[in-house]
């Protein structure tokens, strides 16, 4: 009884073990052309799709990031966008855009000056002596008007849309010539 039941588990785990070898097999991608019939259409579809290949006539466009104040008004969110030229009229037009500020303001002066005296310049820069970077120390961004000089979060906004675009460390916003907000730097963000 013991010779038939051991042959009996024997013959029911090859047919077992088969059955499984069997449905890998059948589970297993294989290369093309190695089955035939279905792989030829697909053959002749890939070799009459056009070649995707960039447009040499599309412009080249600078990636920005835009901040703007959430709904409850309580953080900063960054928005990623585009723009044929990075300068300060681009910024503040996708700063409105954001409604960060206020339709009709316009840029009366900025510059970035001074090296940086941290070794530390910025997320993703790399100090190598030698090489000049080309972060400068402070900005200085002159508008026509700003919504709200006392909101913080407005003003951190504009600062970190202009730091991280513009390659500075710390920027003074101005409103017609007059300080608003000085020195402000991207870890104020959120505060």
């Amino acid at each position: 009884m013991k010779k038939v039941s051991v042959r009996f588990v024997k013959t029911v785990l090859c047919v077992t073990g088969a059955m499984m070898i069997l449905s890998m097999t059948a589970c297993t991608p294989t290369d093309k052309g190695s089955v035939g019939g279905g792989n030829e259409t697909t053959e002749t579809a890939e070799s009459t799709a056009p070649a995707k290949n960039p447009d040499p006539t599309a412009p080249v466009l600078d990636v920005v990031s835009i901040y703007n104040v959430s709904e409850d008004g309580s953080t900063l969110e960054g928005t990623m966008d585009a723009v044929d030229e990075l300068n300060e009229e681009t910024l503040v037009s996708l700063l409105i855009q954001y409604g960060v500020l206020e339709e009709g303001t316009e840029v009366l002066g900025y510059e970035a000056e001074g090296t940086p005296s941290s070794e530390e310049v910025g997320p993703g820069v790399v100090k190598i002596p030698g090489v000049e970077s080309d972060v400068k120390e402070y900005g200085t961004l002159n508008l026509s008007q700003f919504p709200d000089t006392e909101n913080k979060m407005l003003l951190q906004a504009v600062a970190n849309t202009f730091i991280e675009n513009m390659n500075v460390i710390y920027l003074t916003i101005q409103v017609n010539g007059e300080t608003v907000a000085e020195n402000l730097s991207m870890t104020d963000a959120g505060k």
